[in-house]
């Protein structure tokens, strides 16, 4: 999560705690850096749908978004309607460029 938190420019470290926006909402969210207590990690093209595990496809969220985006958008069956394939894919676009917009790179 860390990691995460290193490479999206809304977020900053304030003592034990990360503190930035919801890759989804936009709403303020904040983690322990312990243990991550807080956040989810969200993957912006899910794994059930051939997503990896890079930096960029990575987001930080509300456990309630991530929750809402994996129940209602990224189970396969639910893009079986053209209209919801459509919506679906702007979906991930949306969050891709949010997060390309908050990009900031690794400090070595």
């Amino acid at each position: 999560m860390e990691k995460i938190a290193r490479t999206d420019s809304t977020f900053v470290e304030t003592g034990q705690q990360w503190v930035g926006k919801c890759l989804i909402c936009n709403g303020r969210l904040s983690f322990r850096r312990r243990d991550g207590f807080g956040a989810n990690i969200e993957h912006i093209f899910p794994k059930v749908l051939g997503g990896q595990d890079e930096l960029a496809n990575l987001g930080l969220t509300h456990p309630g978004c991530n929750g809402e985006k994996g129940r209602h958008w990224d189970a396969p069956r639910r893009h079986q309607s053209p209209d919801r394939e459509e919506a679906y894919r702007e979906l991930v676009e949306r969050l891709q460029i949010r997060r390309r917009e908050r990009w900031r790179e690794l400090e070595v």
